[in-house]
């Protein structure tokens, strides 16, 4: 895929949403990213560089609830 229809594919992704706060994520998101030269994996000490890349390769089901569960956990957690 082409610069042009990269574009093209995020001009029609972004024009479908109607969330506010999504839209000022991503502006947010993209004014940072045009901005900024740094490199955020450089302010990464090694203990962090590592444990990130253990978390991205773990499985993408293995520490997760479905909504039903977190539901029932907010709950009890509410009550007390």
């Amino acid at each position: 895929m082409d610069i042009q229809q990269m574009q093209q594919q995020l001009i029609n992704q972004i024009s479908a949403v109607k969330n506010e706060d999504i839209l000022r994520m991503l502006g947010e998101e993209l004014t940072y990213s045009l901005q900024s030269k740094d490199d955020l994996s450089a302010l990464l000490t090694p203990e962090d560089y590592k444990e990130l890349t253990l978390l991205a390769k773990e499985p993408v089901d293995q520490n997760t609830m479905s909504l039903n569960e977190f539901n029932s956990v907010m709950r009890q957690w509410r009550m007390k």
